[in-house]
């Protein structure tokens, strides 16, 4: 029986769920001998674990693979690193480009290691990843429901000014709890759900958390009221928007004065074709997020909407590649300029459809 009564449980889950996970995952300790391997991994890299467990990488990849430099600049920065593209092979794998991302946990010196096949990111088996999804999606809703309950509890006796926080608390929970079930039902950011949306609100709501998240940074509002609602998914757009009010936040925390500045406004003359239709739309809402940060740098800008890049040494490279899908399957567009001092994102979503299919 699996013990609850501390984190054992925890491990024991990560350890049942990453034996199933559709991805190749490895643990290597801090002579980089492989320590464990899911089946996963077995397949890809060839062999069972006799062929895994206890040997160097570099005896089940061949030594000048490029992810023995990543592991080196793992152990520099003692964070987690990602890259796209690499190439791996070895002498008993085939030879095939991987995704990968990596972490430390300096107090043991072990590496976590997580490869996805390029080829197979979007062909994989339908099956395979809709139970792992349905087994995460389970383990995740059951921690939200306690989250939610307790602060519907606090609630009761809280203070006047602590409402506000433990409404925001439940109504996070319960978004995650609705990103969750879409996300078991297989159910992408490229397949939104539209509904009227007061951009506002969703602003509202995110500059919220954050203002909890990072009360060391000042955020600003330039709000044009005169907006109408929008056909959007508001889950969706909530998390493209948290995304890049996040990371602005994150720029710019430890500075002597830190600003993020959000604004909309109406564009005009901007048309906008939605994925699918003929039809266009003559006006467009403008989201601006700008912050005062040191901006992106230049050698990065190209590559910072591809999946799995990350200026951070702690990020996943994920992010800003899904605000993009948000934003394209919403039949908008997203784009960003940056200079030391300076960085601004620009959301641009429809406002109003042209009823004829004509330019």
């Amino acid at each position: 029986m699996i013990d609850h009564s501390d984190d054992a449980y925890s491990k024991e889950l990560l350890k049942s769920l990453g034996q199933d996970a559709p991805i190749t995952l490895l643990q290597i300790d801090d002579s980089q001998r492989i320590i464990s391997a899911n089946l996963h991994a077995q397949s890809c890299l060839g062999g069972g674990l006799d062929r895994l467990i206890g040997r160097k990488l570099s005896e089940v990849l061949f030594h000048d693979c490029e992810i023995f430099v990543l592991i080196d600049r793992l152990l520099q920065d003692a964070g987690e690193v990602s890259a796209s593209g690499v190439t791996l092979s070895g002498p008993f794998a085939k030879t095939r480009k991987f995704d990968i991302r990596m972490d430390l946990d300096p107090s043991t010196g072990i590496m976590n290691i997580a490869l996805i096949e390029q080829n197979k990111r979007t062909q994989q088996d339908p099956s395979g990843l809709a139970t792992f999804a349905r087994m995460l999606g389970h383990e995740i809703k059951n921690p939200l429901g306690g989250i939610s309950g307790a602060a519907q509890l606090m609630e009761r006796s809280c203070r006047p000014d602590q409402t506000e926080l433990l409404s925001l608390i439940r109504s996070e929970a319960m978004r995650i709890g609705r990103l969750i079930d879409r996300f078991t039902a297989f159910e992408l950011y490229n397949s939104p759900r539209f509904n009227p949306v007061n951009i506002h609100e969703v602003l509202d709501d995110v500059i919220a958390m954050q203002i909890v998240a990072a009360p060391t940074v000042t955020f600003k509002k330039a709000f044009d009221p005169s907006l109408p609602e929008i056909l959007a998914d508001r889950d969706h757009l909530h998390e493209c928007i948290l995304n890049i009010v996040k990371n602005a936040a994150e720029a710019v925390s430890g500075q002597d004065y830190s600003e993020v500045k959000i604004s909309t406004s109406y564009q005009a003359g901007i048309r906008l074709p939605r994925p699918g239709d003929e039809r266009r739309f003559s006006g467009a809402l403008l989201v601006r997020i700008r912050d005062n940060g040191p901006g992106i740098p230049g050698s990065t800008q190209e590559q910072i909407f591809k999946p799995f890049f990350s200026t951070k040494s702690s990020g996943t490279g994920i992010g800003l590649s899904v605000c993009q899908d948000i934003a394209l399957a919403h039949g908008g567009r997203l784009s960003f300029t940056s200079r030391p001092g300076r960085t601004q994102f620009d959301l641009i979503l429809p406002l109003q459809r042209e009823s004829s299919g004509t330019n």
